[in-house]
């Protein structure tokens, strides 16, 4: 088998088991690739960019390949509907030949044990690759519009809709599609002699840095490559961070007892632990699984002020009550700000799994809430721009419980507009960042 041919193999067996294992699409990845180590930087790029982006323009991928074939793409065998999937992304998304794309995918067929469907995959894509410029779309104003073009699920094209106006919905779907960079954090125990040569380092090696408007630490990252490789990010000098994040921690109070109650992989611990070396702080998360990441970074960062302890946040447990200055909840969402970056999240996001995890955030909330000692601090936070996670999921809190709105402590300039009503709000495509969502709460004396 030739390597072009190969490297689609492994392709298709991890969107395979991505689909058949319901399993989150990174983490699958991470594992394929340190499992096939052995491949080039290049081919690794190469395999990474078929899958990732097959997933992420799933919709739109299965919408023009109704157009072309006579079964439609939810009467096919799962293979052979990946197997076109990929080869439609590939057409359609990649500076490749398209005769590349077509020869490749069918060979795929046959491994697969689908000689028969060779010819069936041969001629729905070669018909593709000759109208590609010509496809219909739907048409603005039509409520799959937004749907097929951005490649999300109707349910939660029409959520947004109901929350935002059309544009806006539009320009956060289409910068969730284009991110291609990644954000990080230079700790700020780093002299500026050393943030100058971790600058110069990525420069080095290719990479592009672009400081985030705003903030002095964090900057955007394009072209980088394996962060692993570099030493900055072992020595524990950089942090994988988006702005969100990190402005959740910037308006953290200083208490002399935090709580981060969801803490994995422990980004907002070690931070605070940079900001505030005399606190004690607490980070907490639900499995052994989870607590180890969070151990692992401590470790890389050199963090000493960190106690780490299993503990479901659902879950009231006698020893934190109203013993902790303040208590951070970074509450699990839907994600609906960081589908750039974890692109199957979407395809899970039903109705039903939307109401359940509005329950599980009240629980979480209305529980650690009971740890906060009085005239202390619950910091709230979420990455989905979906109002009832955020706004909503506030405004009954504060109805239901001894708790007020506190001032933000920090605000950069060019976002001061995205507070109002003791709520922060960022959005992918209108601001430099995912989308996220702050509230800092104090209880009442």
């Amino acid at each position: 088998m030739n390597k072009e041919v190969e490297l689609r193999k492994i392709a298709l067996e991890t969107l395979i088991q991505i689909e058949k294992n319901n399993a989150p699409s990174h983490l699958v990845i991470k594992d394929v690739l340190d499992k096939y180590d052995y491949l080039s930087k290049t081919e690794k790029a190469l395999f990474s960019t078929i899958v990732k982006g097959t997933i992420e323009r799933r919709i739109e991928l299965d919408y023009v390949c109704d157009l072309y074939s006579k079964t439609p793409h939810n009467k096919m065998k799962l293979p052979i509907r990946t197997i076109i999937e990929m080869g439609i992304y590939q057409i359609l998304y990649m500076n490749s030949y398209d005769t590349l794309a077509v020869n490749s995918s069918v060979e795929l067929a046959r491994k697969k044990g689908f000689s028969t469907l060779a010819g069936f995959v041969n001629a729905v894509l070669r018909n593709i690759s000759k109208n590609k410029d010509n496809i219909k779309y739907p048409e603005k104003g039509d409520e799959n519009y937004l749907s097929v073009k951005y490649s999300m699920p109707l349910n939660l094209v029409k959520l947004l809709v109901s929350q935002y106006d059309e544009d806006t919905v539009e320009k956060m779907l289409k910068a969730s599609l284009e991110s291609d960079f990644v954000r990080i954090r230079i700790s700020e125990k780093v002299s500026a002699s050393e943030k100058e040569e971790i600058i110069e380092d990525f420069k080095k090696k290719g990479a592009e840095i672009i400081p985030v408007n705003g903030f002095d630490n964090l900057f955007n990252i394009k072209g980088m490559g394996n962060i692993g490789e570099f030493k900055s990010f072992m020595s524990g000098k950089i942090y994988i961070q988006d702005v969100g994040s990190y402005m959740l921690v910037k308006n953290v109070p200083y208490g002399e007892r935090i709580l981060d109650t969801c803490s994995a992989p422990g980004g907002k611990s070690i931070f605070l632990s940079e900001r505030y070396p005399d606190a004690k702080i607490t980070a907490c998360d639900i499995s052994e699984d989870k607590i180890s990441r969070i151990k692992e970074n401590i470790e890389r960062c050199k963090a000493s002020n960190i106690d780490v302890q299993i503990c479901d946040a659902t879950v009231f447990n006698p020893e934190f009550e109203e013993a902790f200055d303040v208590v951070v909840a970074d509450v699990p969402c839907s994600g609906l700000g960081v589908i750039g970056k974890k692109q199957d999240i979407k395809y899970r996001l039903t109705d039903e799994s939307l109401e359940s995890l509005y329950g599980l955030q009240k629980n979480i909330i209305d529980n650690v809430s009971k740890y906060v000692k009085k005239g202390g601090y619950l910091c709230y936070s979420t990455c989905t721009v979906n109002k009832k996670e955020n706004e909503e999921q506030i405004g009954r809190f504060l109805s239901e419980n001894d708790f007020e709105f506190s001032e933000f402590s920090f605000v950069p300039e060019n976002m001061k507009d995205k507070v109002n009503k003791g709520c922060l709000s960022l959005m992918q495509g209108i601001d430099d960042s995912d989308g996220f969502f702050i509230s800092v709460l104090t209880r009442k004396n």
